[in-house]
């Protein structure tokens, strides 16, 4: 149901005949494939239309949406002029701003439970207090999930567990596949994001309770649209800031934004510097590209 719900918006949300000739400058706007991790493949192909008409109503801007392969080819077009706008998970921006420090943040989307963390779960009578005491305990992850609660596993696992790892893996569609998983006595632990336990906190207020936090990890940066500097002009960079800082107040645009469980678009946190170099130090850049 939820997917047919994206997919019903997505319709709703396509403008054709955006960016046509006669048109004023088309924004070209890279979205790497990390954003839609728990869509559908099928759909993910059509998941930046209604980014591309929240850009137009919102701003009055054209923009034409690419769906880039990963975050590096949208940095390097970003920084290369190639595109005008590229959309960042915020570990990704981290990444992307130590390559290329001509990139700037203009807006951040705010989430619904307001700050990016990943958390891992098990059931509220398991005795264990960090990860090494979870030696030889199976593992359920989902495969429809964001990197960070993946990172912060990974990290937590190299940290903890010196010798010897997890018993066994088991892979589930969604994140509350998986707390099913661990709440029914299947599994002993999963990684999650915090927007996906505190929807399955809402769902289920009660069975909930049979579960805990083993670990929380320190707050990611916020999701971001950014741009490199001097390639738009400060009209431009207006409107677009003041476009979307305002979207939460269009009921078209809302109703979209509650599917994808975003609050609103911000200006970025006066500490979103210090928060990237946090990032990259706690989740160094990969040493090859994906």
């Amino acid at each position: 149901m939820r997917y047919l719900t994206i997919a019903v918006l997505l319709a709703v949300f396509a403008v054709p005949g955006l960016g046509r000739a006669g048109d004023k400058e088309v924004l070209r706007i890279g979205i790497p494939r990390s954003m839609f991790q728990e869509i559908p493949p099928g759909l993910a192909l059509f998941a930046g239309l209604p980014f591309k008409e929240l850009i137009k109503s919102q701003t009055g801007l054209n923009g034409d949406v690419l769906n880039e392969a990963d975050s590096f080819v949208v940095s390097r077009d970003l920084d290369s002029g190639k595109l005008k706008l590229g959309v960042f998970l915020g570990h990704e921006f981290a990444w992307a701003k130590q390559q290329y420090p001509g990139l700037e943040p203009l807006v951040c989307a705010v989430p619904r439970t307001k700050e990016v963390q990943a958390l891992l779960l098990v059931r509220h009578d398991c005795k264990a207090s960090n990860l090494a005491e979870m030696r030889g305990a199976k593992l359920v992850i989902a495969t429809a999930m964001r990197d960070h609660p993946r990172m912060f596993l990974e990290g937590r696992r190299a940290m903890e567990i010196k010798v010897g790892g997890f018993g066994s893996t088991e892979k589930v569609d969604t994140q509350h596949d998986a707390i099913h998983k661990v709440m029914e006595n299947e599994a002993d632990i999963t990684a999650v994001d915090s927007a996906a336990w505190a929807y399955f906190e809402k769902l289920y207020p009660g069975p909930c309770q049979n579960l805990r936090v083993l670990a929380r990890s320190d707050v990611f940066p916020p999701n971001v649209i950014a741009y490199k500097k001097g390639s738009l002009d400060d009209a431009t960079i207006k409107a677009i800031r003041d476009g979307l800082s305002t979207t939460h107040e269009n009921p078209k645009a809302k109703r979209m934004m509650s599917v994808i469980r975003l609050d609103r678009f911000d200006s970025p946190p006066k500490n979103y510097d210090e928060m990237l170099k946090a990032c990259l130090k706690a989740y160094p850049k990969p040493l090859t590209d994906k």
